[in-house]
């Protein structure tokens, strides 16, 4: 449809149209028709929609889904787009898992060639379903361990489930309400019970089958009644079975410890446990238990029996400790004598140990108890007559007192009193003399024969020895050095300034001297030993001077005496002439205090003392004439100002200065002194003894006796190296606390110093200076604060120079 220049194109089918433009003639003038054309293209076919619903529960089984299964007649080479972004489309796949319920829509779009797009759109719907749920492993109960009315929820058997529906009682068993299963009436099987979920409008689901499993286990296998000895436990009973446990009653209780003692008469059960479903037996077997006792037939006595063969009532009980039942019987091992009961008669029975049993029967299944003594019998022994007396020295030697009795007596017997070898064999040197029994006991009796001995102790004097004495020692007694066995009352030869033993080495000369014993009747001969005598005699040492001076400053010690003494062996000191208070070398000497030296050879003998006599020399500590004496120094004071200080008489000693207390080093008298902080040490040296004060003088000098400071009036920092900066000498020693403020005509303050700071250069410190680098030249003032609490701040000016 035209309308005038304006076409309606929407009317028009897909086509080519030519519209002509007749333009208006001006006058006769006029011009040639145009002609247009317009085309109208045909639309895409994106073809026709069908929408698509799905269960819930189906989704799985359809997916993914082609959105190209639900259009029909549409052109290939169009997209696909995601209207809700579900998320769900690859390409023209929707993957239907990951869709909600609800409804989703799906566009597929084609742009042809001329620009023209046309599109139609697939919607989904995920429709709600129910469920039934997913079915656990089947439950398993032991009959065992049911009680009484209790029930199962089949719900606690699926996972996910709706719980709207109903449940079917698969094998009837009756113990089905609503989805509660009543157990203590189910005997042993499987019970199967399906649920069938309520649909929702046209979804379902499957239905979902669940087991409950009721196991049980026979009773173990027994024999009834078991019987046992003296005691048994719960472990010793006996049942075929597997993981036997036992009880006390036949239901209920808990299993018996297996080392729980079982009872004469009493019963027990015995149940078993499936190792496959872990059930125990809903019924138990029972066992009666017998325990019966082990006869004994005792212990022997700890005292055998021991009897004279003239005995005729011997009583083998004695020979068991008491604890044997009655009843048993006695046998005669070795048939001798006469035996009745438990009577022994065992006259004219030979000597000799015998056997005899003892027997008590036992109650099956215990065994019999027997135990077997043993039965000595003797016969009257023989000690023999007495011996003939005996005289010995004591140095015969051993004898047997055994032979010495008559009529052959039997071995084995006792002496008194007891010889040293514990048998008959007599020793003269140890055993004393005296009358000596040999007695033999037995159960027939005590026999016995003695003997008379008597000693005559054999002369001793000792064994040779061999001494060796020091000239200086105490006398000694010879006959300490013979041992312990030498006999007194013997002489000696050649004989001995003290008319004994006893030698004395500044009187007695060296040699050897014998000593000797006589012999008694019926001993021989005398006896002699010797001492072999040495006497040594250290020289006293060589003393160069007996009186020795020393300077105390040296802090002189013993041990400084040893290069006095020339001496061939070693240097031994003592406090005393005695030489009881020896001295180690390290003890202080002391003034006027004597000393003893002696020395000791090779040998190990000491030499007489020799007497040293110690002086110990000190100068006094110095003082001083003016203990507030004062120095500036600026005027470079030195240690000779220091000397001037000092009082004391220049013709008895000199002044020498140190940096240390002690030791340290010697300082020249030319040595400026330093900072105020700084100690010297004086000492005094005696011109005659050349010794120095063991205590020094400490002196710490007053350097800052200037006077008050004054503050140039200029300076000229140029770098030429002339009062570059604004300073005084030793101004941080003078006033360690001083402050310095400069400021410049306007009163502003160019630069602030202390002791720690850089001195005023003719630049300023202060940041907020509008001038950086040199300030110029001029007339600048300043404020001095001494700090010291003796002046007060000074302020005045000052003119830099360049």
């Amino acid at each position: 449809m035209l309308t005038g220049n304006i076409a309606d194109l929407s009317s028009l089918a897909p086509a080519t149209y030519n519209f002509t433009f007749d333009v208006d003639a001006i006058g006769s003038c006029d011009d040639v028709n145009v002609t247009v054309s317009v085309i109208i293209n045909p639309l895409p076919n994106t073809g026709v929609p069908a929408p698509v619903a799905f269960c819930e529960n189906d989704v799985i089984s359809n997916s993914p889904l082609d959105l190209f299964s639900q259009l029909t007649g549409e052109d290939a080479g169009g997209t696909w787009t995601d209207d809700d972004t579900s998320g769900a489309l690859t390409g023209s796949n929707v993957d239907l898992t990951l869709l909600a319920i609800g409804s989703y829509s799906y566009t597929y779009t084609i742009t042809d060639v001329n620009g023209c797009t046309n599109s139609s759109t697939v919607v989904i719907t995920i429709d709600d379903a129910p469920e039934s749920g997913t079915a656990n492993a089947p439950v398993e109960f032991c009959v065992s361990e049911i009680t009484t009315g209790q029930t199962y929820n089949l719900f606690d058997l699926i996972e996910g489930e709706d719980q709207t529906g109903s449940w079917i009682d698969d094998d009837a068993s009756g113990a089905l309400s609503g989805n509660t299963v009543t157990l203590d009436g189910l005997a042993q099987g499987t019970y199967n019970f399906t649920f069938d979920v309520n649909a929702i409008g046209s979804c379902d689901d499957v239905n979902v089958t669940v087991s409950i499993i009721i196991n049980d286990t026979p009773a173990p296998s027994a024999a009834s009644p078991q019987e046992f000895c003296d005691s048994a436990t719960v472990a010793d009973l006996v049942a075929v079975g597997n993981s036997v446990q036992w009880y006390s009653t036949a239901t209920g209780s808990t299993p018996l410890d297996v080392a729980t003692a079982l009872a004469n008469g009493q019963t027990y059960y015995a149940s078993q446990t499936n190792a496959t479903t872990g059930c125990e037996s809903s019924t138990r077997t029972a066992v009666t238990v017998a325990i019966y006792q082990t006869p004994t037939a005792g212990a022997l006595n700890t005292t055998a029996i021991v009897a004279c063969n003239s005995n005729a009532t011997i009583d083998l009980f004695t020979g068991l400790d008491g604890t044997q039942d009655n009843g048993g019987t006695w046998s005669n091992d070795d048939n001798v004598g006469v035996l009745i009961g438990n009577t022994f008669n065992a006259t004219g029975v030979a000597a000799g140990t015998y056997n005899f049993t003892y027997t008590v029967t036992a109650s099956a299944p215990c065994v019999d108890d027997s135990i077997t003594i043993e039965v000595t019998i003797e016969a009257p022994l023989n000690a023999g007559t007495d011996g003939a007396p005996l005289d010995l020295c004591s140095n015969n030697g051993n004898i047997d007192l055994f032979t010495q009795l008559g009529s052959n007596p039997d071995a084995g017997g006792t002496w008194s009193p007891a010889m040293d070898s514990a048998t008959g064999v007599f020793n003269p040197l140890v055993d004393a003399p005296g009358t000596y029994t040999y007695t033999l006991s037995n159960a027939c009796g005590t026999f016995s024969s003695s003997i008379e001995v008597s000693v005559t102790l054999a002369p001793n004097a000792g064994t040779d020895n061999s001494i060796n004495l020091c000239v200086t020692d105490a006398p000694v007694d010879l006959f300490t050095y013979l041992g312990t066995a030498a006999q007194s009352g013997g002489t000696w030869s050649p004989a001995l300034t003290s008319g004994t033993g006893i030698f004395d080495p500044a009187l007695d000369t060296a040699n050897t001297y014998t000593y000797t014993v006589t012999a008694t009747s019926p001993c021989a001969p005398d006896a002699v030993a010797s001492v072999t005598v040495s006497v040594n005699n250290t020289p006293m040492p060589t003393v160069i001077s007996n009186n020795l001076e020393f300077c105390a400053v040296n802090q002189p010690i013993v041990s400084d005496l040893d290069s006095n003494i020339t001496s061939s062996g070693t240097i031994n000191w003592y406090e005393d002439a005695a030489l009881t208070m020896p001295l180690i070398g390290t003890e202080s000497l002391i003034n006027g205090e004597d000393y003893y030296v002696t020395q000791t050879n090779v040998s190990g003998c000491e030499s007489e003392p020799v007497q040293i006599n110690v002086t110990i020399n000190d100068a006094p500590t110095p003082t001083l004439t003016n203990a507030n004496e004062t120095y500036c120094i600026n005027d470079n004071p030195t240690i000779s100002e220091l000397t001037n200080n000092i009082s004391y008489n220049a013709s008895a000693y000199d002044v020498v200065w140190y940096d240390e207390a002690s030791e340290g080093t010697v300082l020249s008298s030319s040595d400026a002194l330093s900072n105020t902080t700084t100690v010297y040490y004086a000492a005094l040296v005696d011109i005659a003894t050349g010794c120095e004060s063991s205590v020094r003088l400490a002196v710490t000098p007053d350097i800052t006796g200037c006077g008050k400071v004054e503050l140039p009036d200029g300076f000229s920092p140029n770098g030429d190296g002339v009062n570059d900066t604004y300073n005084v000498d030793n101004l941080s020693i003078l006033y360690p606390n001083f402050e310095i403020e400069i400021f410049n005509r306007n009163g502003n303050v160019v630069y602030k110093g202390n002791a720690n700071t850089p001195r005023f250069d003719g630049t300023s410190n202060q940041s907020r200076t509008l001038i950086k680098g040199d300030l110029p030249v001029g007339v600048y003032f300043y404020i001095f604060k001494f700090n010291d609490g003796e002046h007060k701040p000074e302020q005045g000016r000052l003119y830099l120079s360049r």
